[in-house]
């Protein structure tokens, strides 16, 4: 399993040249997740399709986060993706030269929309009896460890629905604090959290579209969108250990799912 870390070039310059294309494409999950796919072989070389189940063997998740800048007091945007096989992010934004995606053609430079060189390293979720392990190997001193009963504080951005009994179409979880955390409860309950204390809940819409312009009409892909922060105790690791390999909920292809967790205090 690899976590990396892609600082997105959003500047403070709205006179900057590329200023508005990397906002644009930071909107977009449609873009972001076709950038994202690029840095992965396809499986008619062998890599494994980056489009299966995600899980500890194929596939990736990722989730745009906003963590505050303590020297300039602001947000810099960074993509996290945490993927099955080692990413290839010169490939993804071009900057490896004559760089080419599944069909043959020239990916291009896009390395502007890059803030800073993308970080990326190996990890591993190891469960040991009934201990959850997250390590990695290159920074031993990182290791933690979750056991039974533990404290643990979370980070989610979901695209919270339910199934309509009718027809079976997805439709989002109803408005208000209350439903959706009766939905986060039960994506969680396997884990045997208790209690779950959202300490975050931030609803909105996200978007995709195909086009060169903002999404209108039918081009529009629109995603019910709510960051959920807090804390848990863990009741079972092992079902844990799957949440955090295979993501939550549904549209884990544009920037759904990813759980983060990490001991409390």
């Amino acid at each position: 399993m690899y976590h990396s870390h892609l600082l997105i070039n959003v500047g403070e310059d709205p006179d900057r040249a590329d200023w508005d294309i990397c906002r644009r494409w930071l909107r977009n999950l449609y873009r972001v997740h076709q950038r994202l796919c690029m840095a992965f072989p396809s499986a008619d070389s062998g890599g494994g399709d980056v489009h299966q189940t995600r899980g500890g063997n194929g596939g990736f998740l990722f989730r745009i986060d906003y963590p505050a800048n303590t020297e300039r007091g602001g947000r810099r945007p960074v993509v996290l993706v945490q993927s099955a096989s080692q990413p290839n992010w010169d490939d993804a934004f071009g900057l490896t030269k004559d760089a080419k995606d599944d069909g043959g053609r020239l990916i291009g430079d896009a390395g502007f929309l890059l803030a800073a060189p993308p970080q990326s390293r190996e990890v591993s979720f190891g469960l040991d009896g009934e201990t959850l392990t997250l390590s990695c190997p290159s920074r031993p001193d990182q290791c933690c460890r979750v056991r039974l009963g533990d404290l643990v504080r979370f980070r989610l951005r979901a695209n919270p629905t339910r199934r309509a009994h009718d027809n079976g179409k997805r439709l989002r979880v109803e408005p208000g604090l209350e439903a959706h955390a009766d939905w986060l409860t039960s994506k969680l309950v396997d884990t045997g959290a208790s209690p779950i204390c959202i300490e975050t809940f931030a609803p909105s819409w996200a978007y995709g579209w195909q086009g060169e312009h903002e999404p209108q009409g039918p081009r529009r892909m629109q995603w019910w969108s709510v960051l959920f922060e807090g804390s848990f105790r863990v009741g079972n690791t092992a079902a844990l250990k799957a949440l955090l390999e295979s993501g939550i909920g549904s549209a884990k292809a544009f920037g759904f799912g990813l759980l983060s967790v990490a001991p409390a205090g």
